[in-house]
């Protein structure tokens, strides 16, 4: 009985996961943000980057302007001045928009926190850092990537058989043309390439969400003591509830010396009015009782000179129907009327 407490079956809780949230701990798939990146910038490429393409085809042409010629440090400090500001201003969208996907995808997936840096030095352990690497989830990431390295080269392989003949075709081509043919080369490799990275993506994230909750998974005995700590431990609670009550009773018996009259059942029911007029509309039960707390209720009068009228049916009614610090409803008006003045009649003499 106790192992199947221990056994980590349960799902986990909302608390068990914002926990692990805080700390870090987050089912993070590394194929996602690649495979949206490689996406998106694929569009781009397609799409808006004919000034990109305008850019660094005017870069090269330059460059191979200087084939054949006599180069010295001025001519390499132009040509690198060159590179570098064609460079920039072609890639800096692209890289941009790279920066933008990467941050835009992993927070779509775990939203966005912020975790304090701790260093632990626990981790610089080399004999754990071992055991880290060799742990099932790093060889299944490995197999992970050779097989996706492997799927990828064969599908290469495929294309380079199917257009080897362009290939072979561009040594006959001018450099403008040339430069045509490789970029429609390799819009067919990156599409391909693209295909592939979205499926992994696609089952890596379904297999990470799948790992992550596992992880988190947890005993019986960890969710009832997850919900002692939410709920309070019952022995505490039942100990706040007693004091709790025990106050309450003891201003209930402070507050039967201030009454007007106790109503009685003789020995069973106890109930203790007080009339404040021109402050309240109605006489008010200021305490109530049974049995014991009946006695004390009478003992009290006693003490007090308060009048104690026996009249069961009213103790009774009073007691079931109305709340300590309630006024008492019409339909006893004229019960309580009579008593009070009965009472008034007493004081008088």
């Amino acid at each position: 009985m106790a192992d199947d407490e221990d056994e980590k079956t349960e799902e986990p809780t909302s608390k068990k996961i914002e926990e692990a949230r805080e700390k870090g701990n987050v089912g993070k798939s590394s194929e996602v943000p690649g495979a949206a990146i490689l996406f998106f910038c694929s569009i781009y490429l397609l799409f808006f980057s004919q000034q990109m393409f305008m850019e660094l085809k005017k870069m090269m042409l330059y460059i191979f302007s200087f084939i054949g010629h006599d180069m010295d440090g001025t001519i390499y400090f132009t040509i690198t001045h060159t590179v570098i500001t064609s460079l920039l201003s072609a890639l800096t969208p692209f890289f941009i928009l790279v920066l933008v996907m990467a941050f835009a995808f992993n927070v779509m997936q775990f939203g966005f926190i912020l975790t304090p840096l701790k260093l632990e030095f626990s981790k610089l352990n080399p004999i754990s850092g071992i055991k880290n690497v060799f742990s099932m989830k790093k060889i299944l990431e490995a197999l992970k990537l050779m097989a996706k390295l492997t799927i990828i080269i064969i599908v290469m392989y495929v294309i380079v058989l199917f257009v080897a003949k362009d290939i072979l075709a561009m040594m006959d081509m001018g450099i403008g043309a040339s430069i045509n043919e490789i970029i429609k080369l390799t819009g067919y490799f990156v599409a391909a390439i693209l295909l592939i990275i979205i499926i992994f993506a696609i089952i890596d994230f379904y297999f990470t969400k799948y790992y992550y909750i596992k992880s988190l998974k947890m005993s019986k005995q960890e969710i009832k003591d997850e919900h002692k700590q939410m709920d309070g431990n019952p022995e505490i609670k039942g100990r706040i509830r007693s004091i709790q009550m025990k106050m309450a009773m003891q201003r209930m018996m402070s507050d039967v010396q201030d009454a007007d009259v106790v109503i009685t059942n003789p020995t069973h029911y106890a109930v203790a009015l007080k009339y404040e007029q021109g402050t309240a509309s109605a006489p008010k039960v200021i305490a109530k009782g049974i049995d014991f707390i009946a006695l004390k209720i009478k003992d009290i009068a006693r003490e007090n000179d308060i009048p104690i009228i026996e009249n069961p049916a009213m103790a009774r009614a009073l007691h079931d129907q109305i709340e300590v610090g309630q006024e008492i409803p019409e339909e006893f008006y004229r019960a309580i009327a009579d008593i009070f003045s009965y009472i008034y009649n007493l004081k008088k003499q």
